[in-house]
């Protein structure tokens, strides 16, 4: 089989480059968001490098100064005694105790024998199921950086939450010839020598409308694409992903699964469930994947034949965007 991916997790989204491309703006904002202990609320829609940016200020932060800021998934730790495990966790502090009374006794402790401020980075805010969790950090004196994909997120916040963020950053989806730069920079890196060429390259950044994330994985899947089908480079793959779902009305997870059906056609339910879970970020259980799988076909994007064991998914064809 031709060899055309050479480092696979370059064209991960959560690989961290050395040079986060077209955020610099942001990621100095950020930046001085951390140095200058401002609470900050950043926003941007999926696929805009929130993430990746955040990491990496984070990232130059602690390693320029004395001080300490800490990442945490909201998607990953949704609750006030998840969210605290995780900071005692990180300040190497082992803690068993379930108790939030607890967790908030042994943190107050830790704070106090730190040499500087502390600094929280929130991700994926959406998730988390306690907005009394905010509350409880301001309180213990931790200084807040919460990230999210709407400015509704921030609309929802309480006016004493409000009130101590005092920099709202937005960070704008990539343009397509943004989104042609970083591909081409990660292919460098990604892929072997003389697999690709840029008009193919152009092609997938076009069909993502501004999204890295689906960008990067489509790229990844014509290269894997390729290299099963004995090719010896992702240009003698058909690419013909057209993004015309109604991207504003479905999950990530939904779009994840119109992704893999685009591709195929056609899948049976478990072969498709098998699928979602290698694709999506955070990929949830056989629940969750029948509602997603309700949804789209109520939504005439997907029809099931056949029913529950023998049941196949087919993606529908020309399919008009929802209004």
């Amino acid at each position: 089989m031709k060899s055309i991916l050479s480092d696979p997790k370059v064209l991960s989204p959560l690989h961290i480059p050395d040079k986060i491309l077209h955020r610099e703006k942001e990621q100095n904002q950020l930046s001085m968001c951390l140095k200058s202990h401002i609470n900050a609320f950043v926003y941007g829609h999926s696929g805009s490098g929130k993430t990746i940016m955040t990491k990496k200020a984070i990232e130059h932060f602690n390693e320029s100064s004395r001080l300490k800021a800490i990442y945490i998934d909201c998607s990953l730790y949704q609750t006030t005694n998840a969210i605290f495990h995780e900071i005692l966790l990180s300040l190497n502090c082992i803690v068993s105790s379930k108790s939030n009374y607890e967790l908030t006794k042994r943190l107050k402790a830790k704070i106090r024998n730190l040499d500087s401020p502390l600094t929280i980075c929130l991700d994926h805010f959406e998730h988390l199921k306690e907005i009394e969790t905010l509350n409880r950090i301001l309180s213990l004196g931790i200084n807040l950086i919460i990230i999210a994909e709407t400015y509704d997120s921030y609309r929802k916040l309480n006016q004493t939450i409000k009130a101590s963020i005092t920099s709202l950053i937005e960070i704008p989806s990539y343009t397509t010839d943004q989104v042609f730069d970083i591909l081409i920079n990660r292919a460098e890196e990604a892929l072997e020598k003389y697999t690709y060429k840029e008009e193919t390259i152009r092609k997938i950044a076009e069909a993502s409308s501004g999204n890295v994330t689906l960008a990067l994985n489509l790229l990844k899947s014509q290269a894997l694409k390729a290299e099963s089908e004995g090719k010896n480079s992702v240009d003698d793959v058909e690419f013909n992903f057209e993004n015309n779902c109604p991207d504003d009305k479905l999950s990530d997870d939904e779009r994840t699964i119109i992704k893999i059906l685009k591709e195929w056609k056609s899948l049976p339910g478990g072969r498709l469930f098998d699928f979602y879970r290698e694709q999506a970020r955070y990929p949830k259980g056989e629940r969750s994947f029948r509602n997603y799988m309700h949804s789209l076909c109520l939504k005439g994007l997907v029809k099931s034949i056949n029913e529950k064991r023998g049941r196949i998914y087919e993606i529908i064809e020309n399919q008009e965007v929802m209004k």
